[in-house]
C-alpha cells in the first residue's frame, strides 16, 4: 500500500485562521467537488463504529458533539452554504474530523488541534504484525493488532505506534476551533468509575 495521509472534514478552518476574527470554516479541499458526498457516504460504516465507541466511553462528550453539529448545520444553512450542508447531512460521525493514515510511521507525539477534554478514536486495520501502541506519559503499552480501537485524549496523552506490514488507521477527532466557533459547551474530563463499587446484589 502506498504511504500517505489525508484529512476529511465537512467543516474546517484553514491553518492559521482558527483564532483570527473574520475567518469562517469551509469544506475541506478533500471533500470539495461533486465526489465529496460520495466520499462521506463511503465513510459511514467506520464513522458509526467510532461514534458508538465514544457514546460508551464518554457519553457527555458524544451529546455535546451532536449539539455542536446541529448548531453548525444551522449556521451553514443561514449563510446559504449548500455544499457544507450537503456533506453534513451525510456525515454519520459525531467527530467533526477524520484522518486516514496509510503505512506511515507514527513516532511519539501529541495532537494540539484536538480538544484536550475530548477522546480521539483510533482504529487500525490491515495485514501486519507486531502492532504496539505506546502511551508514553502514562507508561502504558497496548497490543495494536488489526481491528483494535483505542480511545484517549490525543491532546494530552503522548502516543505512537510501531508495526511491521501494511496498515491503515482511521483517526477520528474533534477540532476545538469548531466547538469554539459555534459556542458549544463541552463536558468536563471523563472520570474512571469502578464498576464493582456500583453493583448491588440482593438475595
Amino acid at each position: 500500500l502506498t504511504p500517505g495521509c489525508i484529512n476529511l472534514a465537512p467543516c474546517w478552518f484553514q491553518q492559521g485562521q482558527e483564532v483570527t476574527d473574520g475567518f469562517f470554516p469551509k469544506v475541506l479541499a478533500t471533500l470539495k467537488g461533486k465526489d465529496g458526498p460520495d466520499v462521506i457516504i463511503s465513510m459511514q460504516c467506520a464513522a458509526v463504529l467510532a461514534s458508538a465507541a465514544l457514546w460508551v466511553m464518554h457519553p457527555k462528550l458524544y451529546w455535546a458533539s451532536v449539539n455542536m453539529q446541529i448548531q453548525l448545520a444551522r449556521w451553514a444553512m443561514s449563510h446559504g452554504l449548500s455544499d457544507m450542508c450537503t456533506r453534513m447531512q451525510f456525515l454519520a460521525s459525531v467527530f467533526n474530523c477524520a484522518s486516514v493514515i496509510c503505512n506511515r510511521q507514527c513516532p511519539i507525539h501529541r495532537d494540539p488541534s484536538s480538544s484536550p477534554k475530548g477522546f480521539d478514536i483510533m482504529t487500525s486495520a490491515g495485514h501486519y504484525c507486531d502492532g504496539l501502541m505506546t502511551l508514553s506519559n502514562l507508561s502504558i503499552r497496548l497490543r495494536y493488532n488489526s481491528g483494535a480501537m483505542v480511545g484517549c485524549s490525543g491532546h494530552i496523552v503522548r502516543h505512537g505506534v510501531t508495526y511491521s506490514g501494511n496498515r491503515i488507521v482511521w483517526a477520528w477527532f474533534m477540532c476545538d476551533s469548531i466547538h469554539n466557533f459555534v459556542g458549544t459547551a463541552r463536558p468536563l474530563y471523563a472520570t474512571y468509575v469502578d464498576v464493582g463499587w456500583n453493583v448491588s446484589v440482593s438475595a
